[in-house]
């Protein structure tokens, strides 16, 4: 019994310590951040992936991107949660689930602004559909898509 709670002890310790190693890569996303993104990859081609926690396929499209992304090294993935990052509960396990994945470099949760005017601030024409991502070309010209992604859908829209 003592070797079963110390395994369990251990465990958490390891899932804590990598929760917070990626503590500070979860950024704050304010209305004015989508611009702060796009300058920081200018002439690099990357996609925005937009996700919560409590969206199922916005799971699957996140694995999906994440093996894409190991074998694509050169494939950029933005990650923005619409999970409040002023939420600590939620904070946690939006780390735990990217750290899972092993993306946890440029990643984001809404901030303090309300959703609404960060989802227009995202794109005007979106209603808060997810799985939802951006594709940016080499130009900043952006495709938006609505759906889960495979990996079909992974290679036609990052060759635009």
């Amino acid at each position: 019994m003592h070797k079963l709670i110390m395994t369990i002890l251990v465990s958490l310790a390891a899932i804590f310590s990598t929760v917070a190693n990626a503590d500070s890569t979860l950024q704050s996303f304010e209305p004015a951040s989508l611009t702060q993104i796009v300058e920081k990859q200018k002439g690099k081609p990357f996609v925005l992936v937009v996700w919560s926690l409590d969206c199922e396929y916005c799971q699957t499209s996140l694995k999906t991107l994440s093996q894409k992304k190991h074998k694509l090294k050169d494939l950029v993935v933005v990650t923005l949660s619409t999970d409040s990052l002023h939420d600590p509960q939620a904070a946690t396990l939006m780390r735990a689930r990217l750290a899972s994945l092993g993306m946890t470099d440029n990643a984001w949760a809404f901030g303090s602004a309300p959703a609404e005017q960060l989802r227009y601030a995202i794109d005007p024409k979106w209603h808060g559909e997810k799985p939802r991502s951006y594709w940016f070309n080499l130009r900043g010209d952006k495709a938006a898509y609505s759906g889960v992604l495979t990996t079909e859908m992974i290679d036609k829209l990052s060759s635009r």
